[in-house]
């Protein structure tokens, strides 16, 4: 897994890829279109896509031309959504795939505003309104998720403090300790468990 977050934050460390992606995140793009845009050979611009499509941060698409041969353009892979937190108690990247879509109220009320039959303007309204919505509640979604992360960083380091303490007063009451609780022990604590 720390592999995995160390490779990626390379890759994302490359200032070229870094402005692919920000192009990428306006409409797809040919190479050539890339190419001329940040001023960098075609052939670059093919292994810069190559390691961002082999990471999962974007995909390629064929478009026919009535003459000549189909073009590939690339765009940024729909559907998931990569977060890197750094707090005081945990640095590190993830990775959100999508999955099935349950059939919930929100789910509803988007088809039902997708599906309606009112004029374009006054659709395309109600659809940005209710991005809007969307966007606040992905938003406290995700700082209740933060708050959330702190907390349990910080018990899971008291934890492990008391543990330490315990480990160098009274060997013996740390192993009884450990022998009750082991297998309940977050996953941090008992893979450092050596280290006490």
């Amino acid at each position: 897994m720390e592999s995995d977050m160390g490779r990626l934050l390379d890759i994302l460390g490359n200032e070229t890829r870094r402005r692919i992606l920000i192009l990428l995140t306006k409409r797809p793009y040919f190479v050539s279109e890339l190419s001329q845009e940040l001023g960098v050979g075609q052939k670059a611009v093919l292994e810069h896509l190559r390691i961002l499509k082999s990471a999962g941060l974007i995909e390629e698409r064929t478009e026919k031309i009535p003459r000549g041969r189909p073009r590939k353009y690339y765009t940024i892979r729909r559907g998931f959504r990569l977060e890197v937190m750094l707090t005081p108690y945990i640095f590190g990247t993830e990775l959100y795939e999508p999955r099935e879509v349950r059939k919930t109220e929100v789910y509803s009320e988007a088809q039902r505003l997708i599906k309606s039959t009112e004029p374009t303007e006054e659709k395309i309204r109600e659809l940005v309104e209710f991005l809007g919505t969307l966007e606040a509640k992905l938003n406290e979604m995700l700082e209740a998720k933060r708050e959330l992360e702190e907390v349990r960083l910080m018990v899971e380091t008291y934890i492990e403090n008391l543990l330490r303490r315990v480990a160098q007063e009274d060997e013996e009451l740390f192993e009884e300790i450990l022998h009750r609780l082991g297998p309940r022990l977050p996953r941090r604590i008992a893979t450092n468990l050596d280290d006490f």
